[in-house]
């Protein structure tokens, strides 16, 4: 059976904690993340664990990834972050109000603009779910 419908061009997201974007060694893990999701021809990259600063502007660069947007956990540096071929057009950050056995959380909601048919009225969100527990875990839900 085929369809009368147009094919919907491919849109690639994926997702990944970059533990600070150090490795094992302590040393920084840009490239080696480069390497391996650079042939994914990612549309947009959501990250837990990252730091604002030049490894993710470095990956976001060896990725083509021009959009960005940062959300800070409690008005650190660190926190969760989105990366798009697409433009965000609006982007917000919500702190967790409880503080799970893992550590303080957050969420990064944003929106894109752009006229590719997955972007058009959705929003996307990256958080870091508590890994200790799971009554934490459902709370962030």
């Amino acid at each position: 059976m085929t369809s009368d419908l147009p094919a919907t061009p491919d849109f690639r997201v994926g997702t990944l904690n970059v533990h600070v974007f150090v490795n094992s060694t302590g040393n920084s893990n840009v490239k080696a993340l480069a390497s391996i999701l650079g042939p994914l021809n990612l549309d947009v990259l959501a990250v837990e664990e990252a730091n604002n600063n030049k490894n993710w502007k470095s990956l976001c660069d060896k990725l083509s990834l021009t959009h960005t947007a940062f959300g800070a956990i409690h008005g650190t540096s660190y926190g969760n972050a989105i990366a798009s071929r697409h433009p965000i057009v609006e982007h917000y950050s919500q702190n967790s109000s409880t503080n799970p056995v893992g550590g303080y959380r957050a969420m990064l909601r944003c929106r894109f603009g752009g006229d590719h048919s997955f972007v058009q009225n959705r929003r996307f969100a990256v958080t870091h779910l508590d890994h200790l527990n799971e009554d934490d875990r459902l709370t962030q839900i």
